[in-house]
């Protein structure tokens, strides 16, 4: 059982992110998205979703906390949380002169 579990099923799950020195970056609630940059500047989102305390899904992949974490650091890879009220890059937007 972990810490989590004891807390309770009302209380949001919270996903830990760290480095590969189990330094916390941040926190994502259960079920958020992530942007992952990388060294090229591309970015992508991933939703992610809380297994337990120390392992997570980001989109389909399995991960330990630290796993990952190394993965983004080996890679080159800037990951941060995105906001639910943040607009998404991947979207396209039309512009109202080129509807015509």
């Amino acid at each position: 059982m972990n810490r989590q579990d004891i807390k309770g099923d009302d209380e949001p799950k919270k996903i830990r992110f760290i480095d590969p020195h189990y330094n916390l970056k941040f926190y994502l609630p259960d079920g958020g998205k992530i942007r992952i940059t990388n060294r090229n500047g591309e970015s992508f989102e991933r939703a992610c979703k809380y297994i337990d305390d120390y392992h997570l899904y980001v989109g389909n992949c399995c991960y330990h906390i630290c796993e990952f974490a190394e993965r983004m650091e080996i890679n080159g890879s800037k990951v941060e949380p995105i906001e639910a009220n943040e607009p998404q890059k991947n979207k396209q937007t039309k512009h109202k002169d080129l509807e015509r």
